[in-house]
């Protein structure tokens, strides 16, 4: 049996206020929750078990998985990503499991992951990414045995270049020096033994491999493919690009929800739909699309939504039961569920929370919009 640990704690706040009534794995994307695309792709990977840590908003996440077979949802008092699964040791049953990341998209091979783990026996296996400056993520030297030599979360780039030099010059071989972690970690069941003893160790990153590799324990890398897709939706800007890799094709293996009408337009259930269609888009159940309204390109609508006749809505996310009014303009941005902007607006650049309301005419560019607030204009 392969089993997976599922992180879904996290507050989400550089996802605010979007994440004032609802957990980041829940939000919407192109039809389904974003937790659905890794536990889905994970479940076509092999892993038959999966346990869902959660914690902020947990509620929601217990009834989004209640009744599906194989996925349990855990509400915790954990105080960070580590300590969730340290949480979690006595119902792990496995001899190796996965800890995966319940707010990322990713499609790389968890099979071929899981196999790598086991064949080299070690505490861990990190699945990194290769990127040309690792400074925003951490620093990780691998060695050409695939052997996980130094390990820093976001290090400045001064840091960077004096330990590559230092490493290099003591061990001879490094391999790699531009791969950063991905978020997704196979484990040894050793390792809930390592967290038992050491308390302190709360978070992966930060605290439990740099204590593996400083202490010599056997803690190896394994490199995603090049055409592999990873995205952390964790900012408005990284959720907005999420939505065009689903619905231009370049996350592979990844599908928006609904059915493929035509090339690049995802209908689910029988919208009404009167206006016109610019792919690549997404159209949910019960949405209503006026007379002469432009949805897309790069358009996500979600389920009940309603663009009136002469709306544009061009590179934006519009949730559940929000309204957009007549010859209103929407672009870039992402509006939380039961939003409701009138006639003539223009949104740019801007997040509007749950419930909130712009006024006719209110013109808004690079804003954070409250739930249940009103900007005059």
């Amino acid at each position: 049996m392969r089993e997976a640990v599922v992180l879904a704690g996290g507050r989400g706040t550089r996802l605010w206020p979007l994440t004032e009534t609802r957990p980041k794995p829940l939000i919407p994307l192109c039809g389904r929750a974003l937790i659905d695309y890794i536990a889905g792709w994970l479940r076509e990977k092999g892993f038959t078990r999966l346990i869902v840590a959660a914690r902020y908003l947990g509620d929601q996440l217990v009834r989004h998985f209640r009744g599906k077979p194989g996925i349990e949802t855990h509400v915790l008092d954990s105080r960070d990503t580590a300590d969730a699964v340290r949480l979690l040791a006595p119902i792990i049953k496995g001899d190796h499991f996965l800890v995966a990341m319940g707010d990322v998209l990713c499609n790389a091979d968890f099979d071929a992951f899981w196999r790598s783990h086991v064949e080299r026996g070690g505490i861990a296996t990190i699945m990194l990414r290769e990127v040309d400056n690792p400074r925003p993520y951490g620093l990780v030297l691998v060695d050409d045995e695939g052997r996980i030599r130094l390990f820093i979360e976001k290090p400045g780039s001064l840091d960077i270049y004096v330990l590559s030099i230092a490493y290099s010059r003591r061990l001879g071989r490094i391999a790699y020096s531009n791969l950063v972690n991905a978020g997704f970690y196979m484990l040894s069941r050793d390792i809930l033994g390592v967290l038992e003893r050491n308390p302190s160790l709360m978070d992966w990153g930060r605290h439990v491999f740099p204590f593996l590799v400083e202490n010599n324990a056997p803690v190896y890398a394994w490199v995603m493919g090049r055409d592999s897709y990873w995205e952390d939706v964790g900012r408005p800007s990284s959720y907005i690009e999420a939505v065009r890799a689903l619905l231009s094709g370049i996350a592979r293996g990844l599908r928006p929800g609904g059915r493929e009408r035509e090339p690049g337009v995802f209908i689910e259930g029988d919208p009404v739909i009167e206006g016109r269609l610019v792919p690549p888009v997404f159209i949910g159940r019960n949405v209503v699309v006026e007379r002469d309204a432009i949805i897309g390109p790069y358009a996500c609508i979600e389920e009940g939504a309603r663009i009136k006749r002469g709306a544009r809505i061009r590179g934006s996310v519009i949730w559940e039961n929000t309204v957009v009014g007549a010859n209103s303009v929407v672009e870039e941005s992402i509006l939380a569920d039961n939003v409701y902007v009138g006639d003539t607006a223009v949104v740019e650049a801007s997040v509007a929370g749950s419930g909130a309301r712009l006024s006719s005419a209110t013109v808004v560019r690079g804003a954070r919009i409250r739930g249940g607030s009103e900007p005059t204009g």
